[in-house]
């Protein structure tokens, strides 16, 4: 899995491509944690590339929201590839978080 970040304006858009799996959760979950502290305002994660999440890979989303949300910030999901918007959609977590 590669992550990158950039500022756009008033936001930052993280960027991932490949699997958010067992083996790659907790690299992401360092990766935008790190991003949260760092970066303000509001964060897009871009999911585009991403091609399969794991319920670890949810977890580790689920814990960069519940951040966001203490610190009053959003946190928004984009680019959702259909296989993936469906597990989101059938664990419930699409009515968790910002989907565009």
């Amino acid at each position: 899995m590669n992550i990158s970040h950039e500022r756009l304006g008033d936001h930052t858009v993280v960027r991932m491509n490949g699997r958010l799996d067992t083996v790659h959760a907790k690299t992401f979950e360092t990766y935008i944690t790190e991003t949260i502290q760092q970066e303000p305002g509001a964060i897009e994660v871009d999911m585009a590339h991403v091609d399969y999440i794991a319920s670890s890979g949810l977890r580790s989303l689920l814990i960069a929201a519940k951040q966001m949300r203490a610190a009053g910030r959003d946190l928004t999901l984009s680019g959702l590839q259909p296989h993936v918007r469906e597990v989101f959609d059938i664990s419930g977590f699409s009515t968790i978080f910002k989907i565009v």
